[in-house]
């Protein structure tokens, strides 16, 4: 693998990255307290930030990563993985229901109320990237589990219809997949671990599409 190229990405753990991304969020939200906004929409847009951030961090991981190189990589950014995706699983979800609390109307002026309400539906589109885009790694950190080498069980568990090896995007392609569909298309599951993870990835989908709706429906209500 090149260490002088793309090192920063490679090298940097999943737990530095979250305490930069929760830097920046926390550096907006003082920055908004200048601008007299409101405590909800600085919660949110800080909230923005925070996804935004990761996400960027995570998907120039994605596209400066080749197939070659992944297991290393992999092997580079356990630090910590089961932990930080725990909490990131935590915190989507949690947005979400924030989101649903925070879009209870207030009697404002039409301009107001629209301003609100985009402001209020943007972490439900970062959010349900960032869920999509933490699965992609866990994928990938389950199909090049190194522990799995060890004791002999069942190594990748995932099956893409090609001869080369998977690459980021290739997980990314699963995950999100997944996250639209709530199933598996043409990629195979053989590993029981994994598949325990896609009945989870599925359900919190499925979930989370049906809120998205709903939340959809609701906004659209509102300005009746």
């Amino acid at each position: 693998m090149k260490t002088t190229k793309y090192s920063f990405l490679r090298n940097t753990s999943g737990i530095k990255k979250i305490i930069i991304c929760l830097t920046l969020s926390l550096l907006l939200y003082f920055i908004l307290l200048f601008f007299k906004i409101d405590i909800k929409n600085r919660i949110i847009l800080s909230w923005d930030l925070f996804c935004l951030s990761l996400i960027i961090f995570s998907w120039a991981l994605f596209f400066t990563t080749t197939n070659k190189d992944l297991c290393e990589v992999v092997e580079r950014q356990d630090d910590g993985l089961k932990v930080i995706f725990t909490i990131v699983l935590i915190a989507v979800c949690v947005s979400l229901f924030g989101t649903l609390l925070l879009l209870k109307g207030t009697e404002e002026s039409s301009f107001n109320r629209i301003f609100d309400a985009i402001v209020s539906l943007s972490p439900i589109l970062v959010s349900w990237t960032l869920l999509h885009t933490i699965f992609t790694i866990r994928y990938a950190h389950l199909y090049h589990d190194h522990n799995q080498l060890k004791t002999g069980s069942n190594v990748g568990g995932i099956k893409f219809p090609c001869k080369e090896e998977p690459d980021y995007i290739d997980f990314a392609y699963f995950s999100f997949v997944i996250g639209m569909t709530f199933q598996v298309s043409d990629v195979q599951v053989s590993s029981k671990v994994i598949r325990r993870f896609v009945l989870l990835h599925s359900l919190i989908s499925f979930a989370f599409n049906t809120i998205i709706v709903a939340l959809t429906i609701n906004s659209i209500a509102s300005f009746k």
